[in-house]
């Protein structure tokens, strides 16, 4: 078979329907193509799992078929092939009408969104023209009010052939009429299937729902987090280099195990995604369910080709009534990859029943705490939002949590492009600040709020403390309760350049601030500053400092705080040393290095006529300052000029 060009339109045809209703044998009648490829199928003449065929129409069109089975033991094999469908043959069997996996799988294709279809009454061979007639009154019935109550419907027999080129021929203009994927954005393929070929690696299977894979691509398998490329496509047999939405596609991947991938797992762009184990969701409870939905209640949710247990918490209320729909959130028992519109569906946990559906309004939310009324209601606004508005309540929504364009792409399942224009039209809308020096953005409000936090905290430091210069950059931060380390400097830059606050090397403060220091004060330096030049090599201890002050020991440990802020002490280890003390140690090993070579320990100790309590944190302090390079138990001094030591080489 010669390779497909993407631009032959494609459709993703399903079968939906009651077990042994001859799902299988008509697509084998259209095709050629049995789907049963498990032998256990063959044997049993009953489908277990999807399977998968083509045609070709008249007009070119490629249809994509995927048989899903009709047991009620296989529904969650039926929801995984119905993933990607745009149109569907509801099938029903002229001598048994409409049964119950028939109307699950009309509920199931209803929640889905799947709207456009064909209902083909087969076995027609085994009815006379009243009996017929009889079925199709009786579909008529079941369809109404549903999406698919005015769909055309065709009488077949697989076995005499009978219905088939009407049936073709239907095909051809419905799929006509379906609307094209978006092939314009990051590539999604929920996997469906995976298995290894020797010599080639893994293959993972699926319906490219959006966008375009194409060889030598880089993709994500989510939510398992591998990475790996695109080493061939094939789709329906055929070796293609490109393959686009939508597109029944076999994936062979090199630089990844086969180990753990399976049905459930979603392929996907780099960075498009994002998995989560919390969904919002706009969530119905069909009319026939069984009883209304309480809150907390455990259930099955079906999103795409993978099957998550999870718990219903509503924002509104304790439970939801029969054919009523509330926002909640879902917390699931594993991770999935959704998007925003993704449609889900809920199944009870035992047993095991489709009781209703979701539409993902937020597929990576906050967790809500119990009711939640401002949630509700911006979630609510959301619902109906054009992509912009969507960006705003996305953007709103993360605070002060700083993002790129990529983030809101991955969040709207938008192209690169398109995120690109969406957060440039919130900058210039004043909704949303870029972070200088980067690509990062920040909702504005709450980059206003930092600023205005910034100015209290700092305001709240500088009335505390007012012998303090400035505030420690690291005490402003744990006063703010750490924001973002881009999104601080941001703010600090820009309240700089209004001419705000003062940063510096010892902490930031405000522009006005100014310490005012009483004559009690500057005795009080004079005297701190006296006992560590007196105490030299064996400086004295913080309360000795404290001491000597003369003023109250808060006062004295702010003036304290101010004498190592200007530089004038410097902590070494536990000890506070006057800078002059370290000026001239320096100088005693620099001229001892020059007349012996490397110094030890002991070299120092007798130098400086102290202790080693005192004399190994000062020769580590050197160390780390650069002024001595330890070698075993030496350590050479550093020369600002070209002299050498005596003893070492010219």
């Amino acid at each position: 078979m010669a390779p497909t060009p993407p631009s032959v339109p494609s459709v993703v045809v399903g079968t939906a329907g009651h077990v042994d209703h001859g799902k299988t044998e008509l697509v084998k009648a259209l095709t050629g193509i049995n789907t049963d490829r498990l032998a256990e199928e063959q044997e049993r003449e009953l489908s277990i799992d999807i399977g998968f065929a083509h045609l070709d129409l008249p007009d070119g069109t490629r249809l994509g078929l995927v048989d899903v089975p009709g047991h009620e033991r296989f529904i969650k094999n039926m929801l995984a092939g119905a993933t990607g469908i745009d149109l569907v043959l509801l099938i029903v069997a002229a001598d048994e009408g409409v049964m119950p996996q028939t109307v699950e799988h009309l509920d199931i294709l209803a929640l889905l969104g799947i709207d456009t279809g064909i209902v083909v009454l087969t076995k027609i061979d085994l009815v006379d023209e009243e009996l017929a007639a009889l079925a199709e009154e009786d579909v008529r019935d079941a369809l109404r009010g549903s999406p698919l109550q005015d769909a055309p419907l065709v009488r077949t027999s697989a076995r005499t052939g009978e219905g088939l080129q009407e049936l073709s021929q239907t095909l051809a203009e419905v799929a006509a009429a379906v609307a094209r994927r978006d092939i314009r954005g990051p590539a999604r393929l929920p996997i469906d299937r995976t298995f290894s070929m020797p010599g080639f690696g893994l293959v993972a299977t699926g319906t490219l729902v959006r966008g375009r894979l194409e060889e030598g691509d880089e993709v994500e398998i989510l939510p398992r987090g591998l990475t790996a490329r695109v080493r061939g496509l094939q789709t329906h047999g055929a070796d293609v280099s490109e393959v686009v939405a939508a597109r029944r596609v076999a994936v062979n991947l090199m630089r990844v195990s086969g180990e753990g991938v399976e049905r459930g797992d979603t392929l996907c762009a780099p960075g498009s995604m994002q998995p989560s184990g919390l969904l919002d969701v706009r969530l119905s409870l069909l009319p026939r369910a069984p009883g209304p939905l309480k809150q907390r209640t455990r259930v099955r949710l079906h999103h795409g080709t993978a099957e998550r247990l999870g718990r219903v918490y509503f924002m509104d209320r304790e439970a939801l009534a029969p054919g009523s729909s509330s926002i909640a959130q879902i917390r699931l028992e594993g991770l999935v990859a959704a998007a925003r519109g993704d449609r889900c569906v809920i199944r009870s946990y035992s047993p095991m029943a489709t009781i209703g559906g979701a539409i993902v309004l937020e597929p990576a939310p906050v967790r809500h705490r119990g009711t939640d009324p401002s949630a509700v209601a911006r979630l609510e606004a959301g619902e109906s939002g054009s992509t912009l508005d969507l960006a705003r309540e996305w953007t709103a929504a993360r605070g002060p949590t700083p993002f790129a364009a990529r983030d809101l792409a991955a969040a709207l399942q938008l192209d690169a492009e398109e995120a690109a224009h969406v957060v440039a039209e919130l900058v210039v809308g004043g909704e949303v600040t870029q972070l200088r020096d980067g690509p990062l953005h920040v909702a504005a409000p709450a980059h206003a709020a930092l600023c205005e936090s910034v100015l209290a905290a700092l305001s709240a430091h500088h009335e505390a403390q007012p012998l303090s210069e400035a505030m420690a950059k690291d005490a402003l931060q744990a006063a703010l309760r750490r924001p973002a380390p881009t999104l601080l400097d941001d703010a600090l830059a820009r309240l700089a350049a209004a001419g705000e606050i003062a940063p510096g090397a010892s902490g930031v403060r405000l522009a006005g601030h100014a310490v005012r220091l009483s004559a009690a004060h500057q005795r009080a330096l004079e005297a701190m500053q006296a006992l560590a030049l007196g105490g030299r090599f064996a400086p004295p201890t913080r309360d000795e400092f404290l001491a000597a002050a003369g003023v109250s020991r808060s006062e004295a440990q702010a003036l304290l705080g101010r004498l190592i802020e200007s530089g004038d002490l410097v902590a070494v280890g536990e000890h506070l040393y006057h800078r002059q003390t370290l000026d001239a140690v320096q100088r005693l090993m620099r001229e001892r290095f020059r007349e012996a070579g490397p110094l030890t320990i002991a070299d120092v100790r007798d130098l400086t006529q102290s202790s080693r309590k005192y004399v190994v944190p000062l020769v580590e302090h050197l160390d780390g300052i650069g002024f001595t390079r330890r070698q075993g138990d030496l350590r050479t001094v550093t020369q600002p000029d070209d002299e050498k030591p005596r003893g070492t080489d010219p």
